[in-house]
């Protein structure tokens, strides 16, 4: 019986220690350094790449798209309108580092006419990463422009300290061709009446309000649903959307598309501010490439 029992402790101190060798810490995912993430909010730009240090951190991924008036698939980067990480942030170690953002090769290549020709450098940043520090980086701008160019602007997040029965909320103005914006927020506390305030104000483009705290719940998640006018005026500037705030938590609001058309310099397209058409059949429009199609509205993601 001793014998079994010396045996079966063996055993066990056996299986823990290769337990322990397993757990190895791999180079591209440091224990320590700076969160980043990245946002595509250029209208009319194809998906984009993030190069660090000459690496590409993001995967590729599969997009279905409308290419030369039929419906394809094609393997590319983070496509307009969506980040990567897709939720939480990327680590990066601390120090510096080259950043370079540019437009994905898609894989079968495109036939349809681009706004930005494939394996384009968009922006290139040399960025000091300080650790534990949490950043965001938004590509916005216009192609072609001289006014509001395509460019990618490095915001470090900073979160105030979370008080009980609050949620914080942000907004970085991201249509190139509007004016600057007020945002309401209109929900229903428990027990209540619907309620709508104006949180953020005055937001021109290219800019970013601090995280400002908004009345929540306190044990569980709040509707709100957020809408963009220009400031000063009850003029509505895109579509609304509707997130749910939880207390303790924060969340980006982000202001997208195109205010008004925008014809391309040097090509043949016209960028509209407006969705694409789904009739007559015999529209050619109606196979348009989707990124032709920059509807203005807010989107939102949670930051922590």
């Amino acid at each position: 019986m001793k014998k079994i029992l010396y045996m079966a402790v063996c055993l066990l101190i056996l299986l823990v220690s290769s337990c322990k060798k397993s757990v190895i810490t791999q180079i591209s995912n440091p224990a320590t350094g700076g969160r980043i993430k990245f946002f595509h909010a250029a209208p009319g730009v194809p998906a984009l790449n993030v190069l660090v240090d000459g690496v590409q951190i993001n995967a590729a991924v599969n997009q279905s798209v409308t290419d030369n008036q039929v419906a394809t698939s094609i393997v590319t980067g983070y496509a307009y309108s969506t980040g990567f990480p897709a939720s939480n942030y990327a680590v990066i170690a601390s120090g510096n580092h080259e950043i370079k953002i540019g437009t994905a090769i898609p894989v079968p290549a495109l036939v349809s006419a681009q706004t930005v020709a494939p394996g384009t450098t968009i922006s290139t940043i040399t960025q000091a990463i300080a650790d534990t520090s949490v950043y965001s980086v938004f590509t916005c701008g216009l192609p072609g422009s001289t006014t509001t160019p395509l460019t990618s602007l490095v915001i470090k997040d900073v979160f105030p300290v979370a008080a009980a029965g609050k949620a914080y909320v942000r907004l970085i103005n991201l249509i190139p061709n509007g004016g600057a914006v007020d945002v309401t927020g209109t929900y229903t506390p428990v027990n209540g009446t619907s309620t709508t305030v104006t949180p953020i104000t005055n937001i021109s483009y290219g800019k970013v309000s601090s995280f400002i705290a908004v009345d929540v719940n306190t044990v569980s998640t709040t509707s709100y649903v957020f809408q963009s006018n220009l400031a000063g005026t009850a003029t509505k500037l895109g579509s609304t959307v509707t997130a749910s705030l939880a207390p303790g938590r924060y969340y980006t609001l982000i202001l997208k598309g195109l205010a008004a058309d925008y014809p391309v310099p040097g090509t043949s397209i016209v960028l509209k501010a407006t969705a694409r058409p789904t009739t007559p059949a015999t529209d050619p429009t109606t196979k348009f490439p989707e990124i032709y199609f920059n509807v203005p509205g807010l989107v939102s993601y949670t930051n922590k």
